[in-house]
């Protein structure tokens, strides 16, 4: 099963590319466009409005199709839509072009991970995750820096055209490689997942918690990231050159975070949660006291770096568990939820800034990580599982659950279901995710 999950990551190589690439052409984009540094940028978040859109909705449209059809199909689409960011003549075109790209992005990643996982079976889902997750990482850390360089050369628009080509060559490569078993269809998670979504249902779950502490974990951390850069040139007084290097050995801690988050999510779940959102936390608290000092910044920044990534994967792995059956549609809510965090995290980051300078936007970014901690700590192993072979799709009833009982994390719908866990969930970053170490090059 290698091969294929090295080509689903190699997707994300090339849709991570493909998102986290404008940042270094949006100078060049705006002057051959005639627009504006500003008005250029909306292009992130026309991309981001489609990644949260079109996630949760593809997947409930598309949840019959077979997989490797889906995933044949965003890459198609993905090549597409940066061909058409190549070829257009405006701006009207080019945010039209984006959004369809956000789009086959947001369905490719879904669909790919639930493919990885589904793949591997149960016990190395964490590691699949990982595995996807490592494209993702490396568009950030290779990908990004290799979009900035080509771009010099050939412009902005053969930036786009290499990337519709790599979509291309991927597509070809999961034509030949994805196995027999990827041609089932997504378990038909919209009903299960609605059904862990009422209120009674959901009092019992840890998934909403998980959903509220990866959002808060990942406002906290952009927060603080997305004006990291300006922190190393303004405060640290850091070359422009040398603060590209300590973002170069940040993505290279994510990406050693994302394989530990994975293996650890396999292992004791929870326990990875916690620990990477207190990793993070700690860290945020720590930089006001030693961003003057070049070197400790830099150490603390690995730190950061990797907890947060080691959190992402962990917290796709946790929904997955939790989801059961209906990981595939609670993925891509994730998916959501992610960029919401992303979103907010950022805009509070700026207003922050300006009051309260680089300790407040560290601190608050703490505070916020600290209280999805906090909300993690909080959802405990409450879920009640089905009797077996019951045959019903309902939830089972509350009960009291004895001390020496053993709760897995997470639960299921059993039954008719029970065969379907494999199907697991997605969730990226995506819009990158779908970005663990991606976001600090973003602040780029």
């Amino acid at each position: 099963m290698l091969p294929a999950l090295v080509v689903l990551a190699l997707g994300a190589f090339t849709l991570g590319t493909s998102e986290l690439g404008v940042a270094g052409l949006l100078p060049a984009l705006g002057a051959d466009l005639a627009v504006s540094a500003g008005t250029a940028g909306t292009l992130v978040s026309v991309y981001a409005v489609a990644v949260v859109v079109a996630g949760p909705v593809g997947t409930i449209l598309l949840r019959r199709a077979p997989r490797r059809r889906v995933l044949l199909g965003a890459l198609g689409a993905l090549a597409v839509g940066n061909g058409a960011t190549a070829l257009a003549t405006g701006l009207p075109l080019l945010l039209a072009a984006r959004a369809f790209t956000g789009a086959a992005a947001a369905v490719y990643a879904v669909t790919a991970l639930a493919t990885a996982t589904a793949l591997v079976g149960p016990e190395r889902r964490g590691r699949a995750v990982a595995v996807v997750f490592g494209g993702i990482t490396a568009s950030g850390v290779v990908g990004v820096p290799a979009s900035t360089l080509l771009g010099d050369v050939v412009g902005w628009r053969g930036v786009y055209g290499a990337l519709s080509a790599l979509a291309v060559a991927v597509l070809a490569a999961a034509a030949v490689s994805l196995p027999p078993a990827s041609r089932r269809p997504l378990a038909d998670s919209a009903s299960c997942f609605l059904r862990r979504a009422r209120p009674a249902t959901a009092a019992r779950s840890r998934m909403p918690y998980t959903f509220l502490g990866n959002a808060l974990v990942t406002a906290g951390h952009y927060t603080a990231s997305t004006y990291f850069v300006v922190l190393l040139t303004r405060r640290t007084d850091l070359a422009p050159a040398t603060a590209a290097l300590v973002l170069l050995t940040g993505g290279v801690a994510a990406t050693i975070g994302n394989a530990v988050g994975g293996a650890g999510a396999d292992r004791r779940t929870r326990r990875t949660l916690l620990a990477t959102a207190g990793s993070l936390a700690g860290c945020l608290a720590v930089v006001p006291l030693v961003m003057a000092g070049p070197v400790l910044t830099w150490l603390v920044f690995l730190v950061w770096a990797a907890a947060f990534s080691a959190f992402s994967t962990a917290a796709q792995a946790a929904v997955d568990r939790q989801a059961g059956p209906g990981a595939p549609l609670a993925g891509a809510v994730n998916i959501s939820v992610f960029n919401v965090g992303i979103a907010l995290g950022s805009a509070l980051g700026g207003g922050v800034l300006h009051r309260a300078g680089f300790t407040g936007v560290h601190l608050v970014g703490a505070a916020l990580v600290a209280v999805g901690l906090v909300t993690v700590l909080h959802g405990r192993p409450r879920d009640i599982p089905r009797t077996p072979g019951s045959g019903s799709d309902t939830e089972a009833r509350p009960g009291p659950v004895r001390r020496h009982t053993r709760v897995r994390y997470g639960g299921s719908c059993g039954g008719p279901w029970a065969g379907l866990r494999s199907c697991v969930l997605p969730a990226i970053n995506l819009s990158a995710t779908l970005r663990s170490c991606s976001s600090v090059t973003i602040a780029a």
